[in-house]
């Protein structure tokens, strides 16, 4: 689960990056580094967030039953 997580947000990322990025870095190098570490970011608060709400949500829905 966590692995589809990140691979979704990270194509997220990357369209988004290529359809409204702009250069506004000194070199194209540290362009794609912004937004390699703004990727990384996101997937790891995406991660959290799974990580969390994740067994909460479960405990919510399916743990009062038994």
């Amino acid at each position: 689960m966590a692995v589809w997580v990140a691979v979704i947000a990270a194509a997220v990322v990357a369209v988004i990056g290529l359809c409204f990025g702009r250069v506004i870095e000194g070199s194209l190098a540290a362009e794609v580094g912004k937004w390699a570490l703004m990727g990384l970011v996101v997937i790891g608060i995406l991660e959290g967030f799974v990580y969390f709400l994740g067994p909460l949500i479960w405990h919510f829905t399916y743990g009062k039953r038994k």
